[in-house]
């Protein structure tokens, strides 16, 4: 007979196998024997959002944050489903409420520079993706984020430098002009 624990590790290995749609049936198999189990919730949210079901997602996420209150990595779980629905407001929001109970979460500021960028607010993004490599100086996606916008801020120098960075850190785009 399986278990709820079983389960959940079952819907793992179909999620990391891509096969997304099978795990959220095992994902929900697991709550029903374990209902209202944000952990679970949250792994099926991310086997929706892997499967481009944004709603799902979004909607399995919120019931956990219901259940588990503010976390900030589900709330950075629910910015990135907003932010690859296009949902760049919600997305926003989600990762600002992050940053409110964790402004040391180096992921939440670099999805937030993300969101900026997209925005077309580079100065945002430039805040927000130095805020993360300050917080962890070996931060490779950061770095690269932020030579992006650095080149889109007609900043060459640092630019110059965030890719030098990037070359140390062993990061491809770290060597390019």
């Amino acid at each position: 007979m399986d278990t709820a624990f079983s389960l959940d590790a079952k819907g793992r290995a179909l999620t990391e196998a891509g096969k997304y749609q099978e795990a959220a049936a095992a994902f929900s198999a697991a709550l029903e024997l374990d209902p209202g189990n944000p952990g679970l919730l949250y792994n099926r949210g991310e086997a929706h959002r892997r499967a481009g079901r944004s709603a799902e997602a979004r909607a399995d996420l919120e019931a956990a944050l219901a259940i588990e209150g503010e976390a900030p990595d589900l709330l950075l779980a629910l910015g990135l489903v907003s932010y690859e629905a296009d949902d760049y407001p919600a997305a926003r929001a989600a990762y600002e409420r992050a940053l409110v109970l964790r402004s040391d979460y180096p992921e939440a500021w670099n999805d937030l520079g993300v969101v900026e960028f997209r925005s077309g607010d580079y100065a945002a993004a430039r805040a927000a993706f130095e805020k993360a490599v300050a917080l962890d100086p070996g931060y490779g996606e950061a770095w690269y984020n932020l030579a992006d916008t650095y080149a889109e801020l007609d900043l060459p120098r640092e630019r110059k430098k965030a890719q030098a960075r990037l070359a140390e850190l062993g990061v491809e785009g770290g060597d390019e002009g």
